[in-house]
């Protein structure tokens, strides 16, 4: 027994903590797992492996007649006139995302159903390969049990892969791709056998997503820089297997090109500038995200601090082999992205969920950091190293609870989704109410899971010649544009009263006869 695994053997309350991490984790992924509001990407989930298109949805709904929140909800739903081939063809619309997890979705909402409980499900259970897979890695990488123990216990409770757990979603895939291909290689690099299997990861985490391109050139410079630069067996064996893994994704990558220009429109989001400082500020606050589930201000900057002294520590103790590869993670994942918004302006490094292998390297490298304090030193650095421990995961426990019982979190684009619950129950208390809107569609269908089935919606996209439905006593104007409610306010003779307001964006407007004594604000 190695001088680690006896004193984690001695640290029985380490033990017991980490098991208790690992229950918690599961119970934080499973709670409320159907409360949660369905945002506008797990609607495209839904949509996707349904074989529709967001253009066909339009087309056959917003027509300015009436329809159920049933009639919506139909195209979330698989049906036996939407086969595999409309899924493919669905797919390939949106090529900017990899289709495997869609594939699998498919798979699974064919055998347990298409509720939001059913659907988030598989991500649930996705979650949890993480475990083994980031064992296996912290194995490979330090040979000791106690710092994959400590990492499998932080990422159990982090908010960021709690959240992503019951997203309907690929990021937990793809963290599994990550861990997988990542210690796939370097098993292949002490034995060649395992060569196969890392070609199969390689293909693999291409084809949950895109950005894993940058996972691959991380292992690349980490082969290249470990042999020197020179054409040895380790150097050829890997060049093999990743061109393997790189031409079995040929057929998608082909799809993709094809898809060039649509991908830039539907990524156009991304280029969106922000100031340097800005920039800076969502860099910081994000890796508090990632632990504690909350913006610190100011305090920001400890857990930016733990995490470069954790790197330089683990740069300090380990032998190259071992720093290099989490650092090369770390840098090469999240730099390019970085450096391409301070540039050329955009916020491809503040979308958190593009950073997730970054933040694993800083979740293994703290592992490591606070496992040695705890348990290799003595003193009051070991003692620095338990309270650092015991901090971080309370921390991450205590902001998994905040999350656990609200509707919406920042996961979900809370600029897009904060008013869905309370609209929704405004709508919801009236009997048999008319719902008008001609906002952004695909926020519509995700909005339309918070309603009730007595609910109606008269749904356009050209305003001007929408003719309002009749024998409707309660009827609401959902995030309208100007021409619709002038429309209705100046040509059909209502008052538009604002029924609710997000910050300074009235996005509900409640409609009477002009005839009424209520406050006009049209």
């Amino acid at each position: 027994m190695s001088e680690w695994d006896a004193s984690l053997h001695k640290q029985t309350w380490l033990k017991y903590t980490i098991v208790l991490m690992l229950v918690l984790g599961l119970c934080f992924r499973l709670v409320n797992l159907d409360r949660k509001v369905y945002w506008t990407d797990e609607t495209y989930t839904s949509l996707r492996i349904s074989g529709y298109t967001q253009a066909e949805f339009v087309a056959e709904v917003f027509t300015g007649k009436v329809v159920s929140v049933a009639d919506l909800q139909r195209y979330q739903r698989l049906s036996a006139e939407k086969g595999w081939g409309d899924a493919f063809h669905a797919f390939k619309g949106n090529a900017e995302h990899s289709p495997l997890y869609f594939i699998l979705a498919r798979f699974w909402v064919q055998a347990f159903g298409s509720s939001i409980a059913a659907v988030r499900s598989l991500s649930v259970l996705l979650s949890l390969l993480t475990f083994p897979c980031l064992y296996w890695l912290c194995r490979e990488l330090f040979n000791q049990p106690a710092v994959a123990g400590v990492a499998m216990a932080i990422v159990a409770v982090s908010p960021l892969h709690v959240l992503y757990a019951q997203e309907a979603r690929p990021y937990t895939l793809w963290t599994v791709a990550t861990l997988l291909s990542c210690a796939a290689l370097l098993r292949a690099m002490r034995s060649p056998r395992g060569w196969g299997i890392y070609a199969a990861t390689i293909a693999l985490g291409l084809y949950v997503h895109l950005l894993f391109g940058l996972v691959a050139i991380a292992h690349a410079l980490y082969v290249a820089i470990v042999e020197k630069f020179r054409l040895t067996p380790v150097s050829l064996s890997y060049f093999k297997s990743a061109t393997a893994g790189l031409l079995a994704f040929l057929p998608w990558l082909t799809i993709a090109l094809l898809n060039l220009e649509r991908i830039q429109q539907t990524t156009a989001s991304l280029n969106l500038r922000h100031s340097v400082d800005s920039v800076f500020d969502r860099w910081f606050r994000n890796l508090n995200l990632v632990f504690v589930n909350q913006d610190l201000g100011s305090a920001n900057l400890i857990l930016v601090l733990l995490s470069i002294a954790a790197l330089s520590f683990l740069c300090r103790t380990m032998p190259r082999r071992v720093w290099l590869f989490v650092l090369l993670l770390v840098a090469v994942t999240s730099l390019p992205l970085a450096f391409a918004d301070l540039i050329w302006g955009g916020q491809r490094s503040l979308r958190l969920r593009y950073l997730i292998p970054c933040y694993v390297g800083l979740q293994i490298a703290i592992a490591y950091l606070l496992t040695r304090l705890t348990i290799y030193l003595r003193g009051w650095q070991g003692r620095l190293g338990r309270i650092a421990l015991t901090t971080l995961l309370l921390a991450g426990v205590l902001g998994c609870l905040l999350s656990a019982y609200a509707e919406v979190w920042w996961n979900k684009s809370v600029s897009r989704t904060s008013y869905f619950p309370a609209v929704a129950r405004l709508i919801n208390q009236v009997d048999r109410p008319l719902v008008i809107s001609d906002g952004e569609p695909i926020d519509i269908l995700s909005f339309s899971y918070e309603l009730k089935p007595n609910v109606r919606l008269q749904l356009t996209t050209e305003p001007q010649k929408l003719r309002l439905a009749k024998g409707f006593e309660h009827i609401y104007l959902l995030n309208p544009s100007n021409p619709l409610r002038n429309r209705l306010t100046r040509q059909w003779g209502y008052r538009a009263i604002r029924a609710y307001t997000d910050g300074r964006v009235p996005r509900l407007w409640r409609l009477e006869p002009q005839t009424s004594s209520s406050n006009h604000e049209g």
